[in-house]
């Protein structure tokens, strides 16, 4: 059954991606568990999902159609991360793990050395050399944020730079280093660690990871290579963006591919703008 959910009042945050008061969808995920590491969450497979980074979420706008949410770090107030926990919500908080955003409060630490090429499509953000203990530090300052905003755990974007033109020679032993460094600052900190893509590295680093987001796989015809979570019982949040971030409806085969090509069974499927405003369509 498809849910639509299209919420109430629009709080842009900076250029990311957006949430409200969702209409009547999909009941919550069974209740959390811990994961393997003493006292970090461990959302269930299905647990049902949202991704508001294009607008600023707030206690007031969370739905309970929704489980599991990933929110800005920086623009979204502890309050509000409390009391959104407290409404029984998992709260994961983002950041760009893999590039230098201009606009961020701490741009000016990265050393001019660590910092590569322009991303493709986001003007204001530089790819990073994820191998640099300056950057890796500035990793780590990020998750003791998450820690002292009562975020639940990371969802740390940009970590697959070694698919990317990036102007550094990074191979994937160097992503999945990375990422198993990301883990385990995180777990240090009592947060749990949500993989981001990375498709190519799921089986080395399946272990250290609660769970993934994952963009597109539908599109690019990969959702079987991220069997390996739901097999260890950690849920695959899945999303599918639409071609027109104005569209309010969505096409019948473009939804039936999204919520039910080969390779998902079990995943927790959204359909959203790419934006990611406040319109989504849950399988």
């Amino acid at each position: 059954m498809l849910a639509i959910a299209l919420s109430l009042g629009l709080g842009l945050g900076l250029g990311l991606h957006h949430h409200a008061a969702a209409a009547p969808g999909p009941e919550p995920a069974p209740a959390t568990s811990s994961s393997s590491v003493a006292n970090i969450v461990q959302p269930a497979v299905g647990s049902t999902w949202e991704y508001p980074l294009g607008y600023t979420l707030t206690a007031g706008t969370a739905s309970s159609s929704y489980h599991f949410y990933s929110v800005d770090l920086v623009n979204t107030e502890q309050s509000d991360i409390e009391a959104i926990k407290a409404a029984g919500h998992i709260v994961a908080c983002y950041f760009s793990a893999g590039s230098k955003e201009n606009y961020r409060d701490d741009a000016g630490q990265f050393p001019s050395e660590a910092v590569g090429k322009v991303m493709d499509g986001w003007p204001d953000e530089n790819w990073v050399d994820t191998r640099n203990a300056e950057v890796r530090d500035i990793m780590t300052k990020r998750i003791a944020d998450a820690k002292s905003k009562s975020c639940d755990g990371i969802d740390a974007d940009n970590i697959d730079g070694y698919t990317n033109d990036t102007g550094f020679d990074l191979s994937e032993a160097d992503g999945v280093d990375y990422v198993k460094f990301l883990a385990k600052a995180a777990h240090d900190q009592g947060l749990a660690y949500g993989l981001k893509n990375g498709g190519d590295m799921v089986d080395s680093v399946v272990g250290d990871a609660e769970w993934v987001i994952n963009e597109q796989c539908v599109q690019y015809d990969e959702c079987d290579v991220y069997k390996p979570f739901t097999d260890a019982g950690k849920p695959v949040f899945h999303v599918e963006y639409t071609d027109d971030d104005d569209a309010t409806t969505v096409d019948p085969t473009f939804k039936k591919n999204a919520c039910a090509a080969g390779g998902q069974t079990g995943f927790s499927t959204i359909i959203k703008h790419e934006s990611l405003d406040n319109w989504t369509v849950a399988c």
